[in-house]
């Protein structure tokens, strides 16, 4: 809604000004506002499914939780989030590498996660789609996030493109590109 959409600009606003966004305060403070948040807005949305389960998600009873619940404690689970993730996201941190080679390796990890995917889902392989629960789904995507978080880092360690990249850097190009090399020039 619009009146939401303004607070939240404005929390966004405060949180930049008071350095929370740019990540200048400190590793304590971060960690206790996201405890914090985060605890607030678990236990919350806990409350809603058990609310909600109990009533049969009969519509009248789903919108009234999430009125009473969660759209006054939103902001602060909001705000625990961003605080675990400028935690997570220091410069030079396991989790900043290991995303952004990820994201340099986007091909090969999209191609990679639709062959798994397809072989876990589609008839030619195991044939689960439509019978994994919404919490099972989580035993599959999980895994895959982190072999792609596992597998990236060290695989441009060793060359400077993942390999359908570079496949693809070679044939726009029309000459093979060279392969071998770090692509990142400092390595953690």
């Amino acid at each position: 809604t619009g009146p939401e959409t303004l607070g939240f600009m404005l929390l966004g606003m405060a949180g930049l000004r008071s350095g929370f966004l740019t990540g200048e305060w400190s590793r304590k403070r971060y960690a206790v506002v996201a405890a914090a948040g985060i605890t607030i807005g678990w236990a919350a949305y806990a409350a809603i499914a058990t609310f909600d389960i109990a009533h049969g998600f009969d519509a009248r009873y789903v919108a009234l939780s999430w009125l009473t619940l969660a759209t006054p404690l939103r902001p602060l689970t909001i705000i625990g989030y961003a605080a675990a993730i400028i935690l997570l996201a220091r410069p030079g941190g396991w989790l900043t590498t290991r995303v952004s080679a990820a994201g340099r390796m986007a091909f090969s990890n999209y191609l990679g996660t639709t062959l798994i995917c397809t072989t876990i889902f589609y008839g030619y392989g195991f044939g689960l789609y439509g019978d994994l629960s919404r919490a099972q789904l989580y035993l599959v995507v999980v895994p895959i996030w982190l072999l792609m978080l596992l597998w990236s880092k060290p695989w441009l360690d060793r060359f400077r493109y993942g390999p359908l990249e570079w496949l693809w850097r070679s044939l726009s190009r029309f000459a093979w590109q060279p392969m071998r090399g770090s692509a990142f020039a400092t390595s953690r």
